[in-house]
């Protein structure tokens, strides 16, 4: 399709008229398959897949293009994600990938931006949803992180995933240990480690909302252990145990790293049941305890 050269956007509202009724998109329209994630948002390289909820009217979108013009207050959801352009072309589209408007949202070219979207009155009745889309050029100064897949990992199976990026000397520690196994433990070596910046700041049910299912809703990974700023701020590791079974809702725990090995091989077993171990949580939260 034919590129629009049009100036930064400084934040235009107005109501749209969907040509295709359903979500929204800030993408390539030349782009291939679109993201399978589930949640809010979920996204892959040239496409940004925004669920607009299930309200019957259409939105009022308000877009930003450039330079981030800082917080904005009052919205009932607030996410962000990076996705990475390679053609140097975003735009905001529907359901159907029609572009609803002709600016180009990639305004520094291709590479990475991080996309904040704010959302109010998605599923309201006799409400228009609004949205604030804020598409903001990421650094280009050095190595690029890699965009979101759309599920946080093809391979079936535990995952351990980090969401904090402020301590590498110690996540470089946990894994390590991990790889080598804790003093006095085996390797873990049945966890998929998710180390990318993409990430960063993700709340455990983000992480949920981006794992893979099959046809039948069975998570391609029904436990989550999540280094995240506490558990790395520690030298015991706390990881977060997330359950992600259909139709439970066990309360995460945090767990620590000597004692996540056992924990994982049995949950792998089916030898336990997750909220076995959340009984064993000490008072500050933790679970330090072993059993094979």
């Amino acid at each position: 399709m034919q590129r629009s050269t049009w100036p930064l956007l400084d934040g235009r509202t107005r109501p749209l008229k969907l040509k295709e009724w359903g979500d929204l998109a800030v993408m390539d329209p030349d782009a291939g398959k679109p993201p399978r994630g589930r949640g809010f948002l979920a996204a892959e390289k040239d496409w940004l897949h925004i669920d607009a909820g299930s309200a019957l009217e259409n939105p009022i979108v308000t877009l930003y293009a450039g330079q981030d013009p800082g917080a904005e207050d009052g919205w009932d959801e607030v996410e962000e994600i990076t996705v990475v352009s390679t053609t140097g072309f975003l735009a905001l589209c529907d359901s159907g990938y029609e572009p609803l408007r002709k600016e180009n949202l990639a305004t520094a070219g291709a590479g990475p931006y991080l996309v904040r979207v704010h959302a109010s009155d998605r599923s309201v009745d006799d409400k228009r949803p609004r949205f604030l889309i804020q598409v903001i050029p990421g650094d280009r100064t050095g190595a690029q992180p890699e965009p979101p897949s759309a599920t946080l990992e093809e391979a079936a199976g535990p995952l351990l995933v980090r969401t904090s990026f402020e301590q590498p000397d110690q996540w470089a520690r946990l894994l390590q240990a991990v790889e080598e196994g804790p003093e006095g433990h085996e390797p873990i070596e049945s966890i998929t480690v998710v180390d990318n910046r993409a990430y960063s700041g993700f709340t455990a049910e983000q992480i949920l909302a981006r794992i893979g299912r099959d046809d039948e809703d069975w998570p391609d990974s029904a436990l989550v252990l999540i280094a995240d700023e506490r558990a790395l701020g520690s030298a015991e590791f706390p990881l977060l145990a997330v359950n992600n079974l259909p139709d439970e809702d066990d309360a995460p725990f945090r767990i620590t790293l000597a004692a996540a090995g056992s924990f994982v091989d049995n949950m792998e077993l089916a030898n336990t049941y997750f909220a076995e171990w959340a009984v064993g949580v000490e008072a500050d939260g933790v679970y330090r305890e072993e059993h094979y």
